[in-house]
């Protein structure tokens, strides 16, 4: 293969970025001289819109092409947009389709949005209680932003996941559906059949999406500017704390809150896909990125350095200067600790804190995304080969993504807040019921081979630790993960198991 040049003589011929509209922060340049490998024309823009100004449709799962590396981006785009929608004043992620899960003591129950009108989300948790509908991969790192907010999240899943965790858990599905996420027509038809049957469901809307998991990330709206103008926003149950010592904070309550979307991961199965596909999004204010090479307009591989050095502030960096190239580290502040207290010899209570780790005091944290576009973050040209079973690169799949981002926004109206959210990367594996993956390693994987989200696996990306541990997943099948390739593709889910069963109405 033809080397590139050295990358010291490719720092002067970076393409112009693009820049997007509000907010006036520092933001993610998406080069506009990429090649257009990836860009969703307007007609096919169109067949993805319901009719209603601003409203999309879900992606169809069930037959979902899984030829090429840009379709899977695609399927995450359309959903993201489709669960972003609002529908009568509520996003569709919030509406009847879609279930919070919440944990209560050692297991986890749905909770539909409309039952309190508001979403549940809590801090970052210890890895034991991961996937809790509060934690994220890599244990209880907590991230901070401005003026001292915590980051919360929420996990949620749609109704046709639930109805499916039921079958299973009743024993209502033969052959590999008993054991494997629905990943064809013939499997979403029965799940739709047996909620019908069981519960008496009118069908389930939107049944093409499969079964799909979010994970959402959350800061309050009142320490962004201007309120959380330019960003995604929901009513939300949180945590308040005492925050007058700099060594921990106490947790004093809950309270109602107006959030702001920062980070989303998709995660849904698709035809021929049982393992679950996992697209993440984020905002473009939050944190500074690594550089990459991608393909220019001609064909040329073009340098993108890193993007920190400026003047402008990130909502996660806010001195993005960091010297010496690429930043490989991000240092963890602060865990999240529960603290049993024993109030007599009967009697027990969980206080919730948040301590500073050794060395350090809570506060905000310097972010950066060590793995532009989800892959290893390019020094040399020999990034541009092919890793894994893939027969694409990291530098063809950053092309793939700059211009699918690029040719959305360019289409979203121009007051749209989704114009500010990015898909950063998205993974799966070759396909099928033994490629479920064992590991962030595994020779099955495809696409974004290090995908992590600045906003959840924050301290976890690879390849170093941030001094606080070991644990550095490659990619979300890091730990997301099963024994074998054959292995139920249902263990990929950490909440699946814990779920306390739906039950039919009597």
């Amino acid at each position: 293969m033809k080397k590139l040049p050295a990358l010291t003589s490719l720092l002067g011929a970076v393409a112009i970025a693009a820049l997007l509209t509000r907010p006036a922060d520092a933001q993610t340049p998406l080069p506009n001289d990429v090649l257009g490998s990836c860009a969703v024309s307007a007609t096919e823009f169109d067949s993805w819109k319901s009719g209603t100004q601003g409203v999309f449709n879900a992606a169809d799962s069930a037959t979902f092409n899984d030829a090429t590396d840009c379709n899977f981006f695609k399927w995450g785009a359309q959903m993201f947009l489709w669960l972003t929608s609002q529908v009568d004043g509520t996003h569709v992620f919030d509406g009847a389709d879609f279930l919070d899960v919440v944990k209560d003591g050692d297991v986890r129950n749905y909770v539909a949005s409309t039952d309190t009108g508001v979403g549940v989300f809590a801090p970052r948790t210890e890895k034991t209680d991961d996937d809790a509908g509060v934690g994220q991969t890599g244990g209880g790192g907590v991230l901070i932003g401005p003026d001292d907010g915590i980051v919360y999240y929420g996990v949620k899943v749609n109704d046709l996941y639930a109805y499916y965790q039921a079958g299973v858990t009743s024993s209502a599905f033969n052959g590999e559906l008993a054991t494997n996420f629905p990943d064809s027509v013939s499997d979403m038809n029965v799940v739709v059949d047996y909620a019908t049957t069981v519960f008496g469901v009118d069908g389930i809307d939107n049944s093409q999406a499969l079964a799909m998991e979010m994970k959402t990330s959350w800061i309050e709206a009142s320490l962004l500017p201007n309120d959380g103008e330019g960003y995604v926003t929901v009513e939300a149950t949180v945590s308040t704390w005492d925050k007058d010592n700099g060594s921990f904070w106490l947790q004093t309550g809950t309270e109602v809150k107006t959030l702001a979307l920062i980070g989303f991961h998709v995660v849904g199965s698709v035809n021929g896909h049982p393992e679950m596909v996992w697209a993440t999004f984020e905002h473009v204010n939050n944190a500074p990125q690594n550089g990459y090479f991608y393909f220019n307009a001609t064909g040329a591989p073009t340098y993108q350095p890193y993007d920190g050095n400026g003047s402008d502030p990130w909502l996660f960096n806010a001195s993005p200067d960091q010297g010496s190239l690429p930043v490989t580290e991000v240092i963890e502040r602060a865990t999240f600790k529960v603290i049993r207290y024993p109030v007599n010899d009967q009697i027990t209570i969980d206080l919730n804190f948040v301590i500073a780790d050794e060395g350090q005091s809570i506060g905000p944290n310097e972010v950066v995304r060590i793995n532009p576009w989800g892959d290893v973050y390019m020094t040399d040209a020999d990034a541009v080969e092919p890793t894994y079973g893939s027969t694409s690169t990291p530098t063809t799949r950053a092309t793939d993504l700059v211009s699918l981002n690029q040719s959305i926004i360019n289409q979203l109206a121009a007051d749209d807040v989704r114009r500010n959210y990015i898909q950063t990367g998205s993974i799966w594996s070759g396909g099928g019921s033994n490629q479920i993956p064992t590991s962030g390693t595994d020779q099955v994987l495809r696409g974004t081979l290090r995908l992590a989200n600045s906003t959840m696996e924050t301290f976890h990306q690879f390849p170093d630790s941030t001094g606080t541990g070991s644990f550095r997943p490659e990619n979300c099948f890091g730990c997301h993960s099963v024994a074998t390739n054959s292995s139920p593709s249902q263990g990929v889910s950490h909440i699946f198991s814990s779920l306390v069963p739906l039950q039919p109405q009597n």
